[in-house]
């Protein structure tokens, strides 16, 4: 899948087809190596296997690619062929993945994003956020939400840059959402589930 597949009867205007201008074709992180950021590819499975073989942490929850071999290539070829997704290669590797998922609730997909060790903290999953940020908001949907270690202030502090609010009760795992639906006051205020 190199693209979103858009359920107009789900809640998301459009059809299928990728947007290409919203991408930036590439940057160059904080440490200045250059960057291309594009849309999934068939010739990017090795890569990207190889990269959720060798991220740490793995787990169980939170999203996090499974520690069984197995069951994470089961996890890896449901992404890459119900979610869409956008990659950050660098030197022909990935090192950023980033998945959208409009399948379930297209109105309300939820978010996944992974940053090698290495190139977190660096810019690249500020700007796969914003790319995808504004492919959800070009395919109608009203929100999206994503699930976060509490612990993991690194990963919060980039989705509210980007504009997610944390919501619900704190705990090991908190929830956030964007809202993109205009707003009818100047004043924030919480997206209804």
């Amino acid at each position: 899948m190199t693209g979103f597949e858009v359920h107009d009867e789900m809640g998301c205007a459009g059809q299928k087809e990728w947007w290409s201008g919203t991408l930036p074709t590439q940057i160059h992180d904080k440490q200045g190596r250059l960057i291309h950021v594009r849309a999934y590819e068939d010739k990017d499975f090795e890569g990207l296997k190889e990269m959720y073989d060798t991220f740490e942490p793995k787990g169980l929850e939170s999203g996090l690619p499974p520690p069984d071999d197995q069951v994470r290539l089961r996890w890896l070829h449901y992404m890459i062929s119900d979610l869409g997704n956008i990659l950050a290669i660098h030197k022909n590797q990935p090192v950023g993945h980033t998945a959208l998922d409009l399948s379930c609730t297209p109105s309300c997909p939820e978010y996944l994003i992974f940053i090698r060790k290495g190139f977190r903290d660096c810019g690249i999953g500020t700007t796969l956020s914003t790319a995808m940020k504004a492919i959800a908001k070009q395919s109608g949907c009203e929100k999206v939400v994503v699930t976060v270690r509490a612990a993991n202030t690194r990963a919060i502090r980039v989705f509210e840059k980007v504009g997610f609010v944390l919501r619900g009760g704190i705990d090991r795992d908190r929830d956030m959402e964007l809202c993109l639906r205009p707003r009818r006051t100047t004043r924030p205020r919480a997206c209804k589930k």
